[in-house]
């Protein structure tokens, strides 16, 4: 009986180490995913001009990059999605060109 309640312990230390890093590495990726965002935003601005999607692209990795931030495939997919969906509600770069106008 002490055996089974020792390994019952030992299971709920392990589920509650295990939702710790779940935790963990759910923040790391939305401040990753929120820092991305700002860079995209800041890219835009930056690098002016149409079908100049890769140059702001391989701008926001390298700032990315600067922080520390590896751009993996995950990350490279991340950045892609971002854009398509600043992309898709237009507004957001107009709103962009008007903070820096100011």
């Amino acid at each position: 009986m002490k055996e089974h309640i020792m390994e019952l312990l030992e299971m709920l230390i392990f589920a509650g180490v295990c939702a710790i890093i779940a935790v963990t590495v759910k923040a790391k990726k939305e401040s990753i995913l929120a820092l991305t965002q700002n860079y995209i935003k800041k890219a835009e601005i930056a690098v002016q001009g149409s079908n100049m999607g890769a140059e702001k692209k391989k701008l926001v990795c390298t700032w990315l990059e600067a922080a520390g931030v590896k751009v993996n495939t995950w990350l490279s997919t991340a950045i892609d999605k971002i854009v398509k969906k600043l992309n898709e509600s237009e507004a957001w770069a107009l709103t962009e060109a008007g903070e820096k106008n100011e």
